[in-house]
């Protein structure tokens, strides 16, 4: 029992307080809202949402290579409200870590465009806290077109 105490309590000091499962909570509500405001095309809300520098990066394969591209705030609030279909992102499999004034999400995801499949990925969100609760700092994510893991959601709706 000697040798199980340490290990106990080190097992116990990984587990989530309260105090950072009720942000981890807060963090991925943060992230479900940019996706909402998303399929609203609620570029008000986005603005609201988004830290002022915040920046977004895709990466994805074209003949062989890795390409990326960048958006800011303005770039993605614009292609957001001139869509011309309903986006709808779906994330699963979260992770959430917090620290302090900042966290970050990594998960998977799926995007779909008036129902349609587009693509699949990882979704590498960074948060800090704010006056009126997190806002994103960046997106990073990859970009996949086939081969995709389902979504233990099933189809959108």
């Amino acid at each position: 029992m000697r040798r199980l105490a340490p290990l106990l309590i080190a097992a116990f000091a990984l587990l989530p307080a309260p105090a950072q499962a009720q942000d981890s909570k807060a963090v991925l509500a943060a992230g479900q809202a940019v996706f909402d405001a998303m399929a609203k095309k609620d570029t008000a809300e986005l603005r609201r949402l988004l830290h002022p520098a915040v920046h977004f990066i895709a990466t994805m394969e074209r003949e062989g290579k890795t390409v990326s591209r960048v958006s800011t705030l303005q770039d993605f609030v614009t292609q957001i409200g001139s869509m011309a279909g309903v986006p709808l992102e779906r994330m699963w499999n979260a992770e959430v870590r917090v620290s302090g004034g900042i966290a970050s999400i990594w998960t998977h995801y799926d995007f779909h465009m008036n129902g349609q499949f587009s693509h699949c990925g990882i979704d590498n969100f960074q948060f800090v806290r704010g006056e009126q609760g997190w806002l994103l700092t960046s997106i990073i994510y990859t970009v996949v077109q086939k081969d995709c893991p389902k979504n233990p959601m099933g189809p959108p709706h």
